[in-house]
């Protein structure tokens, strides 16, 4: 109802003038899971010879020979693959892709993919550093679309306070797809597909309204330093806005425009 839009506008404007308005743009790294996953070791040594890891991939994703296609038979069955002649596409795969394989072997930084991304699992499961806040660098920041950068003190204060699990006991938030950036070795990338039915009140003052959230994928990740901290989270970046019921919005602006609170700001959906 409008009488209903208006006392979120009011109760957004009110939040978006002090430090807990931050909160609403945090939705999509909330969560709840008990399990910890393995602690950082720390000094690991990864500086794997460059010559040695490129041979290797040469050998895989980087050889120069073309692709191939079935031939059907007369007979209707399907011979043996034949030569493609459009050898283009290979100088392409050749030239234009990255070699990952060869780039991470290379990087020298301390920490190894597969423990970076345990700490990053260890992070969301104790609520993105609130119940763990050691687990966050000093100068952390949390980025986000609309809002951001955050000091540490100021997205402690904002996420500890805003109980998203509250407002949808059964909030799914999706997490998948964790990989290690070959551009920046100190950053773990991830995803997130949010779904959840709204029916507890949302940061004490919102009714619920028993609507059903279904967020479209949004991209997330958390950048390390060499002791193991996280020194920035990003949050809410939407890679398909034509997915869902948020209007194509990320974070807690799509659950609230979803759930019938929306409300205006730039590059928000009308």
């Amino acid at each position: 109802s409008d009488a209903s839009r208006d006392d979120a506008s009011h109760f957004l404007a009110h939040f978006l003038t002090n430090e807990l308005a931050t909160m609403f743009s945090l939705a999509s790294t909330v969560v709840s899971v008990r399990a910890a996953a393995p602690s950082v070791r720390l000094g690991r040594s990864r500086r794997a010879s460059f010559s040695r890891a490129s041979s290797r991939v040469a050998q895989t994703t980087n050889r120069r020979s073309v692709s191939s296609r079935a031939v059907t038979s007369p007979a209707g069955g399907v011979s043996a693959p034949a030569a493609d002649a459009n050898a283009d596409i290979a100088d392409f795969l050749a030239t234009q892709m990255v070699d990952e394989a060869a780039m991470l072997a290379a990087s020298t930084f301390p920490i190894a993919p597969e423990v970076l991304i345990a700490s990053t699992k260890r992070i969301l499961a104790k609520n993105n550093g609130a119940e763990e806040p050691n687990l966050l660098a000093s100068d952390f920041k949390f980025v986000a679309p609309v809002v951001g950068p955050l000091p540490k003190d100021d997205f402690l204060k904002a996420f500890a306070s805003f109980k998203l699990e509250d407002a949808f006991p059964d909030a799914f938030f999706g997490y998948y797809a964790f990989r290690v950036d070959p551009f920046e070795t100190n950053r773990v990338w991830f995803d997130a597909r949010f779904t959840g039915t709204n029916t507890g009140m949302l940061a004490g003052s919102l009714e619920a309204t028993g609507k059903k959230v279904e967020a479209p994928p949004q991209s997330c990740s958390m950048l390390f330093n060499k002791k193991g901290e996280c020194t920035q989270l990003t949050v809410g970046y939407v890679m398909d806005k034509t997915i869902g019921n948020t209007g194509g919005l990320g974070g807690v602006f799509g659950i609230l425009y979803a759930i019938g609170y929306g409300f205006s700001f730039p590059g928000a959906p009308p």
